[in-house]
């Protein structure tokens, strides 16, 4: 409101104006009609507050003077309404521009508040999407474990029941690890990936005896051989269960029975060699490019498998690459497809570092979030 005005002062500028006829008190009535209008004053109400104000002021004037003083107080009112009405039009102006920024400021506002609930939701559903994807894994392995030991019971075997029943312990155990990250997942916590020394080779024989049922029921042959002395590894026993897994998985499921899947490992030069080669269908050169992109599946991959969510190998390439290793491939359509997968050996220097990958920050740290994990096809 302008200061020092109120109108309730207009009785006293319409009577000096009527008593000096000076120009200042037309101003001064100018600018009340701006101090009318903040207060929420109408035309009307000016018309009415003008005549009340001219029956007092009247009283005072000699009779004679009455007349002239009526018609300088149409003048004045007529001055005040004018004013009235430019700065009305300013005002409303200025009322509907602070209005539409206050709508823009709320409208983007929600729009941030939605994008990012929108965000959360489609990371904690790429995390639930990941972890589902890495049930089957376990699941499938516990389920032919315990089919096949059934099957050698049946024909009075024992000597292989123990063995069979220790890998469908060792995946139920697996399962019980994936459902608890589940449940944290479900709650929005990504899990952590803890690092720390890992003897490779049982850990890739694990991988292949939950794969071995598959093979056979498909009829492919699955080998693995290790080359070397044993090899430890600066990594975390359950991702690499996962990368060797969705490898296995892979070239099972993409090379046709009669075919073959050989897993071979060793260790120099600082670093962990493990290679899953298949005679699959291979790839295309426009698959081999797309292949580690989040949820792609190739046509051929589509045509064999027609189930697939197309995580199995972002999940390889960027476990690897949290646990500080790196994937390399190689593939011909109709001639199959090689991964090898190098990680660093453990060392007193990384067994030092932190043994936690962290969710933040550099390429390494974003990979920790199971989240980013879900980036590419099954090929």
């Amino acid at each position: 409101m302008t200061a020092g005005q109120s109108p309730a002062d207009y009785g006293e500028i319409l009577g000096a104006y009527l008593r000096t006829h000076r120009e200042e008190a037309l101003y001064r009535a100018s600018r009340l009609s701006q101090v009318c209008i903040e207060s929420g004053l109408g035309p009307e109400d000016i018309i009415a507050l003008h005549f009340e104000a001219l029956d007092t002021i009247l009283t005072s004037f000699p009779y004679r003077d009455q007349a002239r003083a009526n018609g300088d107080a149409q003048q004045f009112l007529l001055e005040v309404m004018i004013a009235y009405g430019v700065k009305y039009k300013e005002y409303l102006e200025l009322k509907l521009s602070e209005g539409q920024r206050d709508a823009d400021s709320r409208a983007a506002r929600e729009r941030e508040r939605a994008s990012e609930a929108e965000r959360i939701q489609r990371e904690k559903d790429e995390i639930l999407a990941v972890i589902a994807h890495e049930l089957r894994t376990p699941i499938a392995a516990a389920q032919g474990n315990i089919e096949l030991a059934s099957r050698v019971l049946g024909r009075g075997e024992t000597e292989p029941v123990p063995r069979l029943l220790l890998g469908a312990r060792e995946a139920i155990d697996r399962l019980s690890r994936l459902s608890a990250d589940l449940v944290e997942a479900s709650r929005g916590r990504p899990p952590r990936v803890d690092l720390a020394p890992c003897d490779l080779g049982p850990i890739v024989v694990q991988a292949c005896n939950w794969a071995h049922p598959a093979a056979a029921s498909k009829g492919v042959e699955l080998t693995y051989e290790h080359r070397g002395a044993p090899v430890t590894v600066h990594a975390n026993s359950d991702a690499l269960l996962s990368v060797f897994g969705n490898l296995l998985s892979n070239s099972v499921r993409y090379t046709n029975a009669g075919g073959w899947v050989r897993v071979n490992s060793n260790g120099d030069e600082g670093e962990a060699r493990v290679e899953v080669q298949d005679n699959g269908i291979g790839m295309a050169p426009g698959v081999r490019a797309r292949v580690f992109e989040k949820f792609y599946r190739g046509p051929e991959a589509r045509i064999m498998e027609a189930t697939g969510l197309g995580l199995g190998l972002a999940l390889v390439y960027q476990m690897v690459k949290a646990l500080g290793g790196r994937v390399e491939m190689d593939s011909a359509e109709g001639k199959g497809s090689t991964f090898r997968v190098l990680l660093p050996l453990h060392t007193h220097q990384n067994s030092s570092e932190d043994q936690e990958v962290p969710d933040g920050g550099d390429d390494r740290a974003g990979a920790a979030n199971i989240a980013d994990h879900a980036a590419a096809p099954d090929h």
